[in-house]
């Protein structure tokens, strides 16, 4: 990374991490924090067990007919699995190859920053919350076909990420590439996905003109 963007990196950062109020803190760390978007994860995984749920241009609303509803909403919960798996195992090794330093091990940054949530471990390229919550905004937007659910779903990953830069836990092209990383596994697996359902509604269909 040439010496002009780092620089570049660094005075966002700083600027989106002075935006520092009592009320605000408070907001960027609930939103950071993983526990508490359990039942979000919880509702989506429902969700997929639900028919009217799919959007008209899904394709498990085109599978549906012929596939059981146990299948497909099972097919969606492992494509999730999958896609957080992949989004959280290929962040590490980039942090390890990258190694590089979060703002707050930034020597060129020491006593710059306010970290509400403490310095974190030393490597942030790139951002695991990114990855994640961009990998399961684009592979569920995909799979249900929602508008409204997916403009929900995008702006939630957005405003997560961009916790990371008001706490200083990332920079932001840490989040940045963290966001790509995890819109181009979350299709990867939604492809896949869509390929599985594909060869298993063939299958059924197989079966059912078998037996009629």
């Amino acid at each position: 990374m040439t010496d002009w963007l780092i620089n570049l990196d660094h005075s966002i950062t700083l600027g989106l991490n002075g935006m520092h109020t009592p009320f605000w803190n408070e907001v960027m760390l609930f939103l950071s924090a993983k526990t508490v978007w359990i039942p979000l994860y919880a509702a989506i995984a429902i969700l997929f067990f639900v028919p009217r749920w799919y959007g008209k241009k899904s394709q498990a609303f085109i599978s549906g007919s012929r596939i059981p509803l146990w299948l497909t909403g099972l097919i969606g919960v492992v494509a999730v699995l999958l896609c957080f798996g992949l989004t959280e195992q290929i962040t590490n090794i980039v942090k390890d190859l990258a190694a590089r330093p979060r703002p707050g091990h930034e020597p060129l940054l020491e006593g710059l920053l306010q970290l509400p949530e403490g310095k974190g471990g030393r490597y942030g390229f790139f951002s695991a919350h990114a990855a994640n919550t961009f990998g399961l905004a684009i592979l569920t937007a995909l799979i249900f076909r929602r508008k409204w659910y997916s403009v929900f779903i995008v702006l939630w990953a957005a405003a997560v990420s961009f916790s990371r830069i008001y706490l200083a836990k990332h920079f932001t092209t840490d989040v940045l590439c963290g966001a790509v990383a995890g819109i181009l596994i979350g299709l990867a697996v939604y492809y896949l996905y869509k390929y599985i359902l594909s060869l298993i509604s063939r299958k059924y269909t197989r079966t059912d003109d078998l037996h009629s």
